[in-house]
């Protein structure tokens, strides 16, 4: 055991450690190693795998399929598919879920039949109420994960054929409406239609925004009675629906939500009236707005005046002083983008000098969408910045552009980059010159695969070079420092003691609305868990703020910089595992596998395509009131952690 954990840290599956692991007699070392064979994600460990989807015990089995599903090699499909007949509920669920991961679209007919398999007989619709993703006795597993993989299919067909029978759905229950809505399929309308109407608020909620993703305007009749919903994260997404359609006829159902005694409700009507035809008889309230109390709202209503009326908002921008919230300020600059205009073009030249960088990546956003490829010496300077997020999206507007030429400055931004302990300049400076493709370029690509300080941006410069079909010296793997210990002395710290209660460990985030408690998963995720403990314990937490808020779907903090930029100045290794998001799931946060550090999340509704992908360490146990309360710039005060008596 001891020597899996190292292979899984290093990402490395060693001369044959990991194979003869997965053979081993021992059913709790198999299970391991098969996943650990899927947190590495190296493809060559395949062979090994599939003769596990035929072991005698389930729950290897069932591992097996979840590795295979984390590797994504098509060589799997197959044996996957064929697995969708095990006797064993979780183990078609986990076949299910890695045929999806796999993404070949020819298995979906095969998947959809499974669904209809796993739906009981005799019912015309199947209501489903309480369900626990969590259960590991969960009755409805398979028929979820079924679903949830036909998603990544992107087959339309089959999922009609599952979600539908003789044009109507066979479902009430939140995970259909879900499918429906990510596949963003007008022959799926039915079942949006129907779950707009149902008993479960989630349902409701789900089908306001799956209506909107069609942008039909016919949906705006099935939305405007959820506006009304009693249920708050309901008229949230019916709010945000009606944006996203886009239609004139929005503008008057969502202007009475910018009177509501809810600030929620105000501030995602402002954000839904940024994204609909300009109506200037709102130009008051939107005004007024401007200069409320809180930063959020002022920061949703700048887009919307800019919009409204480019007179009356310079006009107010020259009465105003610099807000002193920098989030605002970047607020300002994406609507002064919008505008467009000589005027706000020379504002946003001046705000490129802000004092505060964390402005600034925002401001060159809104000139790239406001000028173009004439914007492209602005981010070239700035790819000179002393801040590497700065860096960072200097050279991912460089990319959006797809400018080419730019590798000698590229590549002279990488070099500086390698002082940086954060890796986004790395790694987006990486992805730009994947797009070059000339020999400077290359070069620098084959120098960062052999030897950047970080593994993470060496495996994304050794994918860059095989993706232009060039190899080159990578060292993308870990040596693997072999620990001095049998599986036995390894796990003998779990072994239960007679006189010592066992216990799991918990963080108590305290904020101004009261207590959030944590349980912390230290068997599947030990890495993530003590090092959230360590940070936590050392006062790291203490006094940031949640910088990224989106009811209904995330609060996320524990970025010292807090603009979704910052870390520890570190990253660890991601250990993704089965357990599903749920309400009140914690994850932590990354840019990219391997990329995470200190800033979590904290999920509010299910979110099934986050599943795998993103370490999951701990789940809320009491608080989501509070979760649920929490708005921009709240303050984490405080971590407690707790490890037992």
């Amino acid at each position: 055991m001891a020597l899996i954990l190292a292979l899984e840290d290093a990402r490395n599956p060693g001369d044959g450690e990991l194979e003869r692991d997965l053979a081993d007699r021992d059913r709790g070392v198999r299970r391991r190693a098969a996943l650990a064979a899927g947190r590495i994600g190296d493809s060559s460990l395949v062979p090994a795998l599939l003769p596990l989807l035929a072991d005698g015990e389930p729950e290897v089995r069932q591992m097996a399929a979840f590795g295979l599903g984390l590797i994504g090699d098509p060589r799997a499909k197959e044996a996957l598919v064929a697995a969708l007949k095990d006797p064993e509920t979780a183990v078609r669920a986990r076949a299910a879920e890695a045929v999806g991961r796999i993404g070949d679209a020819t298995a979906a007919p095969a998947l959809a039949a499974a669904v209809v398999e796993a739906v009981p007989k005799g019912a015309a619709v199947l209501a489903i109420r309480g369900d626990d993703p969590g259960r590991a006795n969960d009755p409805w597993l398979a028929l979820r994960l079924g679903l949830f993989a036909l998603v990544r299919l992107k087959n339309v067909p089959a999922a009609e054929s599952a979600l539908l029978a003789d044009g109507k759905s066979r479902f009430d229950w939140w995970a259909a409406t879900w499918t429906a809505m990510r596949l963003e399929a007008p022959p799926l309308r039915p079942v949006l239609v129907a779950a707009a109407s149902s008993s479960d608020p989630l349902s409701r909620a789900l089908a306001a925004r799956g209506l909107g993703a069609l942008k039909e305007p016919a949906g705006l009749d099935v939305i405007a009675p959820l506006l009304r919903d009693r249920d708050e994260q309901v008229v949230v997404n019916a709010l945000r629906a009606v944006g996203t359609i886009g239609d004139a006829r929005g503008v008057a159902m969502i202007a009475p939500s910018l009177r509501s005694s809810n600030l929620t409700f105000v501030w995602e009507a402002l954000k839904a009236l940024a994204q609909l035809p300009p109506d200037r008889t709102l130009r008051g309230a939107v005004v007024n707005l401007v200069g409320h109390e809180q930063p959020w709202i002022r920061a949703a209503a700048l887009p919307v005046l800019a919009r409204l009326d480019r007179e009356e908002f310079a006009l107010v921008l020259s009465g105003l002083d610099p807000d002193p919230v920098w989030w605002v300020r970047g607020a300002l600059a994406t609507a002064l983008g919008v505008a467009g205009d000589d005027v706000s073009l020379g504002i946003l030249y001046g705000m490129l000098r802000d004092p505060d960088a964390r402005v600034i990546p925002a401001v060159l956003e809104a000139l790239r969408k406001a000028r173009g490829p004439d914007s492209l010496d602005t981010l070239r300077r700035m790819l000179e910045h002393p801040d590497f997020a700065v860096r960072a999206a200097a050279a991912e507007g460089i990319v959006e552009l797809k400018a080419t030429g730019q590798s000698d400055v590229l590549a002279s931004a990488y070099e500086r980059s390698l002082r940086d302990a954060d890796l986004d300049a790395r790694l987006a400076l990486v992805a730009a010159l994947a797009v070059q493709k000339d020999a400077r370029a290359l070069d620098t690509l084959r120098a960062a695969a052999a030897s950047d300080p970080s593994r993470v941006v060496r495996e994304r410069a050794g994918a860059a070079l095989r993706g232009s079909g060039r190899e080159g010296p990578w060292a993308g793997r870990e040596p693997v420092r072999r620990p001095p210990l049998d599986y036995r002395e390894a796990m003998a710290v779990y072994d239960p003691r007679p006189d010592v209660k066992l216990y799991t460990p918990r963080a108590i985030l305290h904020t101004r609305y009261g207590r959030i408690e944590i349980h912390l998963d230290v068997v599947e995720t030990p890495l993530t868990t003590a090092n959230f403990i360590d940070l936590a314990r050392r006062g790291f937490y203490d006094g940031l703020g949640f910088h990224r808020v989106v009811p209904g779907f995330v609060i996320q903090g524990g970025d010292p910089r807090g603009d979704g930029n910052g870390g520890p100045g570190y990253p660890i290794r991601c250990e993704v595992g089965e357990r599903p998001y749920g309400r009140g799931a914690v994850g932590m946060a990354l840019s990219g596998k391997d990329t995470g550090g200190s800033q979590f999340f904290i999920t509010q509704s299910p979110q099934p395509h986050l599943d795998g992908g993103y370490t999951l360490f701990g789940w809320v146990a009491e608080g989501m009131e509070v979760v649920d309360r929490i708005r921009p710039g709240d303050l984490i005060e405080r971590v407690e952690i707790w490890t037992g008596p």
